[in-house]
């Protein structure tokens, strides 16, 4: 998905237009429960660390500045990557950092990959 085809982002969650054109929302609650099972995976957590992780974190998406191209993944059901393709006369770092200083405006984070 490109940035552009993002509608709005607010403290509960992401309204875009889907491939077709359809609205859809992301509800960022689902998305930090997610990131804890996410968590627990990829470090063989415990079912009750998951939940003290879950209580704690306010992670919502996965972010990778130096994958190519760079991308921000939410962790909703099923995951929304959205990706920032180099273009001619335009910098996607720019709107990279920009979603993310949006989503940590309402209240969120997104983890590190990179």
């Amino acid at each position: 998905m490109d940035f552009k085809q993002i509608i709005s982002i607010k403290a509960d969650g992401l309204t875009y237009r889907d491939k077709e054109g359809t609205i859809q929302f992301i509800d960022f609650q689902n998305c930090r429960i997610n990131f804890t099972k996410y968590m627990m995976k990829e470090n063989a957590l415990t079912e009750e660390d998951r939940i003290e992780v879950e209580r704690k974190t306010r992670c919502i998406a996965l972010r990778d500045a130096f994958s190519k191209p760079m991308y921000i993944e939410f962790l909703s059901d099923p995951p929304l990557r959205i990706e920032f393709k180099k273009k001619l006369f335009k910098d996607p770092y720019k709107e990279f950092r920009s979603l993310v200083e949006i989503i940590h405006k309402n209240g969120w984070k997104t983890f590190d990959l990179g």
